[in-house]
C-alpha cells in the first residue's frame, strides 16, 4: 500500500512478535520458503493504518499559497487575477522547493508551521549567498 509516497509491506514478524512495515523498495533476496502462516489479526482498522502508524513517517501536511506554482497542486479560483493553490506534503521542504522552483512571487497563507519554514528556508540562502558587496 503507498504511504508518503512510498510502498509498504505489512506483514507479522515471527522473530519480534509484532507487526511490522517494511519499505518494498529496501526488499531484497526475495525467495518463497514454501512456510505457511496462521493468520492474525491487524492492530489498526485496516493495513493502510497499520502501515502510517508503524513506519515512523510524518503525517500530512497541507500548505496554501497564493499564485501559481504549475501542476504541483490543486489550483482554486481566488479571485479575477488570483488563484489559491493546496498542495499536501509529508514534509515542509517539498512545498517550499515547490515554490522556489517556480520563479515567481507567492504569498504564504497557512499554515503558520509552513511560513516559519519558508522564512528559515530564505534565511539560509541569504547566509549562503555570503555579504552583498
Amino acid at each position: 500500500m503507498p504511504q508518503g509516497g512510498r510502498w509498504y509491506l505489512v506483514a507479522y514478524d515471527l522473530t519480534r512478535h509484532s507487526w511490522r512495515s517494511f519499505r518494498s523498495d529496501r526488499l531484497t533476496g526475495l525467495c518463497p520458503t514454501g512456510a505457511r502462516f496462521r493468520p492474525r489479526p491487524l492492530p489498526a482498522a485496516d493495513a493502510a493504518a497499520n502501515a502510517g502508524t508503524s513506519t515512523g513517517a510524518p503525517a500530512a501536511h497541507t500548505v496554501r499559497v497564493r499564485r501559481a506554482i504549475g501542476r504541483w497542486g490543486t489550483v482554486e479560483p481566488a479571485g479575477e487575477d488570483r488563484c489559491h493553490v493546496t498542495m499536501t506534503s509529508t514534509s515542509w521542504d517539498w512545498p517550499a522547493q515547490a515554490l522556489g522552483n517556480v520563479g515567481t512571487e507567492s504569498e504564504v497563507l497557512g499554515p503558520p508551521e509552513f511560513t516559519a519554514h519558508v522564512r528559515e528556508w530564505g534565511a539560509r540562502f541569504v547566509r549562503a549567498g555570503g555579504a552583498m558587496p
